[in-house]
């Protein structure tokens, strides 16, 4: 082994079920983890502290970090990190509800929101099995084997 190279091994609690993604922010300095307990933690990457719990009200399979670290890009739309958010966990240890920045799906899957409001219901037919979001459309695949496609005009 190099000796440049000294192994760590840390190990992060809070979540109360399964652990289905993990993201590192760009810059190395955040690790975000979902869970099956229908939260994302923001952990500090060096201390390993919990400096964030958001309810995001579903299980999220795949996330990442935008390029700034401001925002988790998820399979049910774009997720805040408001620097409030990250600060108040030091004082509190509450879940916070996220808030989803443009469009997402609703938790329940009955809703196309905006900026985490209800824009448009989605008859049960048009629930999707999966999603793929990315600007301003939303790509949908439901279980009779449609897949349908809603874009947000400007």
């Amino acid at each position: 082994m190099d000796d440049k190279w000294s192994p760590c091994l840390s190990t992060l609690e809070g979540h109360s079920s399964a652990v289905w993604s993990v993201a590192f922010s760009h810059d190395s300095a955040r690790l975000a983890s979902a869970s099956s307990d229908c939260t994302v933690k923001i952990w500090d990457a060096h201390s390993g502290e919990c400096l964030s719990t958001l309810e995001v009200g579903r299980v999220l399979q795949d996330i990442s970090f935008d390029a700034t670290g401001s925002y988790l890009y998820t399979a049910g739309g774009t997720i805040r990190i408001s620097a409030t958010q990250l600060a108040s966990t030091l004082t509190t240890t509450d879940p916070q509800t996220s808030e989803y920045e443009g469009l997402a799906l609703s938790s329940d899957r009955a809703w196309i929101t905006r900026d985490s409001k209800e824009l448009i219901s989605l008859p049960s037919e048009y629930r999707p099995s999966n999603l793929a979001i990315l600007g301003k459309m939303i790509g949908f695949g439901v279980g009779t084997g449609r897949v349908w496609i809603f874009n947000m005009l400007a």
